[in-house]
């Protein structure tokens, strides 16, 4: 696609263009907010190839995402709710953390909202 303004670009190659532009200086620490979102199943494949590529050349990657599932990719989760850090560890840990009888081995999603759920009653009289 020459010589086309980024704003003519479909969603999926404005979040290519921006991990592209976002690498250019080869980063310590590279952020990146919701990368993944409104790009396709193949292309979301694609983009966690790249980061974690990244992570084994030993740049640190924080990422926000709203797709559990990809959570699940990351070494640390913090869990943010209502503005809060409600949780953090390692995906195993978290899930761990909110293991019950009805859901001895929880996944991802589920881990998060058992999670809120609890948070919501302990904090329910604040």
């Amino acid at each position: 696609m020459p010589h086309h303004a980024t704003d003519e670009l479909p969603l999926g190659f404005k979040q290519r263009l921006a991990l592209a532009c976002s690498l250019m200086h080869e980063p310590d620490i590279l952020f990146l907010d919701e990368p993944t979102s409104g790009v396709d199943p193949l292309t979301r494949r694609e983009f966690w190839l790249h980061i974690n590529s990244m992570v084994e050349k030993g740049v640190t990657v924080m990422v926000t995402t709203h797709f559990m599932d990809e959570a699940e990719y990351c070494d640390r989760i913090g869990l943010v709710y209502r503005g809060k850090l409600i949780a953090s560890g390692t995906p195993d840990d978290l899930k761990a953390q909110s293991a019950n009888d009805e859901q001895p081995d929880p996944t991802m999603e589920q881990a998060f909202i058992q999670l809120i759920h609890d948070w919501d009653k302990e904090h329910s009289n604040e």
